[in-house]
């Protein structure tokens, strides 16, 4: 028996440093919502796929957080509540911990939408291997490395600047680069800013993005934006994804 769950832990060791191995380029493809069906077998390409005409629900927007005052006026420092942070100059330099953006992501309804809508479409074969986790994030979400087989990715209000780096520009990015905002960089902040290559992709409401795993990403609300940004992001998993 203990030889038996050696060996099980051995597969796994081997097969998460399969998983971690990444690509040295990408490129983006692109899907028409009428053909979602077709996503899951374009996930062995791992690329990022920009989805075009999607018909969410008008959900995880500030309107509708209005309806439920007690989550605006959550307290997110000792002196802002959500509301007011929203509101507030500090919004575009804030930090919001994953805790809150997975609360936001479960009071707006979405993730229930999504269940019974969406997720038998775009999650691969057998569906019961794979696993969600749903967030929602306000204005902006700093860079992060994305380890789930795919990340799907959709502004619920406002238009995104989502810019898409390879690992191999981590050596040019500062020490602690994870959840620094990549468009608030400076020279001060890494000597070889200018040697750093990225591709920004815009998306609107009606498109999403969906991110292979091990690419480092950056969401902020582009300029031509009018409106705060809600990024609605959704993680897919499997077993091996979860270990990354």
């Amino acid at each position: 028996m203990i030889e038996f769950f050696f060996l099980l832990a051995v597969l796994l060791f081997i097969a998460v440093l399969f998983y971690r191995e990444t690509k040295d380029s990408f490129e983006i493809l692109q899907l028409e919502a009428e053909r979602l069906a077709e996503l899951p077998d374009l996930y062995v390409e791992k690329q990022p796929i920009v989805l075009r005409g999607l018909s969410l629900p008008p959900l995880g927007t500030y309107s509708e957080l209005k309806k439920r005052p007690h989550i605006l006026q959550l307290g997110v420092t000792d002196t802002l509540t959500l509301d007011a942070l929203l509101h507030s100059p500090q919004l575009p330099s804030f930090r919001f911990k994953d805790e809150m953006a997975a609360f936001l992501a479960k009071e707006s309804g979405l993730p229930i939408w999504c269940a019974r809508n969406l997720y038998p479409m775009i999650l691969p074969s057998p569906r019961f291997v794979y696993t969600t986790k749903e967030s929602l994030w306000p204005s902006h979400r700093g860079l992060w490395k994305t380890t789930a087989v795919y990340t799907f990715c959709t502004p619920t209000q406002g238009m995104a600047s989502v810019k898409l780096l390879l690992p191999s520009m981590i050596p040019y990015l500062p020490v602690n680069w994870e959840r620094m905002n990549f468009d608030s960089l400076k020279t001060e902040d890494t000597p070889l800013l200018s040697q750093l290559q990225f591709i920004e992709v815009k998306v609107r409401p009606g498109t999403a993005l969906c991110i292979p795993a091990h690419i480092l990403v950056n969401i902020t609300q582009h300029s031509e934006s009018t409106e705060t940004l809600f990024t609605y992001i959704v993680d897919i998993h499997h077993p091996i994804s979860r270990f990354a």
